[in-house]
């Protein structure tokens, strides 16, 4: 007790090493949370893009010719056809799809397409669409 009655007033040691750990416990969970925070948003991000080059895939194939190019009127003359499918690439920037991969526009260095991943460093990959008999399927490929 005497040593206490001592003390008062001042900060001892051992609560100055236990205030500063808990101070840089703070600091390292704050950091692990705005990354966790930063990586949600990319992956949402990327998740949107999805559902868009969807939506514009299945609006873009309603015109009887199955082909999701915008403005693509060629018919069984298609030049988008390879073998089975039609292809085309989503282009981010003007929200619709196009004949060759625009630039790349990930922002994740893992993307998903329903329960499917894909890898790459960020902004390399596209969203590559194929069309099939009316079936839309999206697949993250590389762009050139």
């Amino acid at each position: 007790m005497k040593k206490i009655k001592e003390n008062k007033g001042r900060i001892s040691t051992i609560e100055l090493v236990t205030l500063l750990f808990l101070g840089a416990f703070l600091l390292f969970l704050g950091i692990k949370g705005l990354n966790w925070y930063y990586s949600a948003m990319k992956n949402g991000n990327d998740g949107l893009m999805v559902n868009t080059a969807e939506s514009v895939a299945i609006v873009n194939s309603l015109n009887g010719m199955q082909c999701p190019v915008n403005d693509c009127g060629h018919g069984e003359n298609c030049p988008h056809r390879r073998g089975e499918y039609y292809v085309g690439y989503f282009d981010a920037v003007g929200n619709k799809i196009v004949e060759y991969p625009p630039k790349g526009y990930n922002q994740a260095k893992v993307m998903h397409v329903d329960d499917k991943k894909y890898y790459g460093d960020e902004g390399t990959m596209v969203i590559e669409v194929l069309c099939k008999d009316g079936v839309i399927e999206l697949n993250w490929v590389k762009s050139k």
